[in-house]
């Protein structure tokens, strides 16, 4: 398993896979300094590390799965590899599983990343922007626990993006999933049942009401669980991509 996923890891090089990871929460970062230097010149840190990370939980962390996803997939799909792949001497649940870990792992990292972004962005604000000034300081824990629960959140997400991306060799289904997915849980925002949308359920670590919020995240946490493994066993009796 270890050197499936290492394989996996190795294949990054060859692919913008890395690119997108350093570039989505460096974005949001960015994006969220220009909102504050141009609004109004008292702000609070705490206020600022929510509204960033409700950017990233809202749009760019189901656009950025969606084309990871794709990515890694195409990969093996690209140059018609999986016919090899799937002759080697190796249960064939573990090729689907060493990616599904190299997502995970990926997703982990920008959400960590954005975790170091959301204090260098806001002072970035602070020294651009004559007369803005934050109150307070960049609490590390608060911030680390939202992000971090997004993240648990979005396990759902990130398998069936996956699953769709190694389902089919075209790169269309997928993006064409993570779009439709992403649309409908802009129009769905305010709906009750709109919580447990897999494209909405990271954004739930924001509401206010915490019953709502830890049910929405555990459905997309062990949601994401089942439906990676139903992947793992859906993926093994193909016979070829």
């Amino acid at each position: 398993m270890i050197s499936a996923i290492l394989a996996e890891f190795a294949k990054l090089r060859r692919s913008l896979a890395l690119l997108l990871c350093v570039a989505a929460p460096t974005m949001v970062s960015v994006l969220s300094a220009v909102i504050l230097m141009e609004g109004e010149k008292t702000g609070e840190w705490a206020m600022f590390s929510m509204s960033t990370a409700a950017m990233w939980s809202f749009f760019m962390l189901p656009m950025t799965v969606t084309a990871l996803t794709v990515l890694i997939a195409q990969i093996d799909h690209g140059p018609k590899a999986w016919n090899h792949l799937l002759a080697l001497p190796v249960p064939r649940w573990r090729l689907y599983a060493a990616k599904a870990f190299v997502v995970i792992s990926l997703v982990a990292a920008m959400s960590a990343a954005l975790i170091a972004l959301i204090p260098a962005a806001g002072a970035m604000a602070e020294m651009l922007a004559s007369g803005q000034q934050l109150k307070g300081a960049y609490d590390w824990e608060a911030s680390a626990s939202l992000i971090g629960t997004m993240f648990a959140g979005s396990l759902l997400l990130i398998a069936i993006q996956l699953w769709a991306a190694l389902r089919f060799r075209s790169f269309v289904p997928p993006l064409v999933i993570g779009i439709g997915g992403t649309f409908v849980a802009v129009a769905a925002t305010a709906s009750k049942q709109g919580a447990f949308f897999p494209w909405l359920i990271p954004t739930n670590a924001l509401a206010t009401d915490p019953e709502r919020a830890a049910m929405a995240i555990n459905i997309g946490l062990y949601g994401g669980l089942a439906v990676a493994l139903l992947m793992l066993v859906d993926m093994a009796r193909k016979e070829a991509l």
